[in-house]
C-alpha cells in the first residue's frame, strides 16, 4: 500500500471505531429507555400517565383564567402601594409625638 492509502485506511479505521463506540452508547441508551418504560408499566402505563397529565392540565387551565385577573389586581395594588408608601411615611413622620 502507498502511504496515502495507508493514511486513508487508518483514518477509516478510526472512524469505524468511533462509530462502533457511538453505536454501543446508543444501544445502552435504548436498553435503559426500554427498562424505564417497563418500570412505568409499559406502553399502557405511559399512556395512562399521559392521560392523567392531560386531565390535570385541563383542570388547571380554568384556574389560570380565574387567577390571572386576580394577579393583575394584586400587581396594581402593589404598584399603588409602592407609590403611596413614601408619602404615608413622610406624613407619619410629620405627626407630633
Amino acid at each position: 500500500m502507498t502511504s496515502l492509502s495507508c493514511e486513508r485506511h487508518e483514518e477509516l479505521q478510526r472512524e469505524i471505531a468511533s462509530l462502533e463506540t457511538t453505536l454501543k452508547k446508543d444501544e445502552a441508551a435504548t436498553q435503559q429507555y426500554d427498562k424505564d418504560i417497563a418500570a412505568l408499566g409499559g406502553k399502557e402505563g405511559l399512556t395512562r400517565l399521559l392521560e392523567q397529565a392531560q386531565i390535570k392540565a385541563d383542570q388547571l387551565r380554568p384556574l389560570e383564567f380565574v387567577n390571572s385577573p386576580r394577579e393583575r389586581k394584586l400587581s396594581a395594588i402593589e404598584t399603588k402601594f409602592a407609590i403611596l408608601k413614601p408619602t404615608a411615611e413622610a406624613f407619619k413622620a410629620a405627626q407630633p409625638k
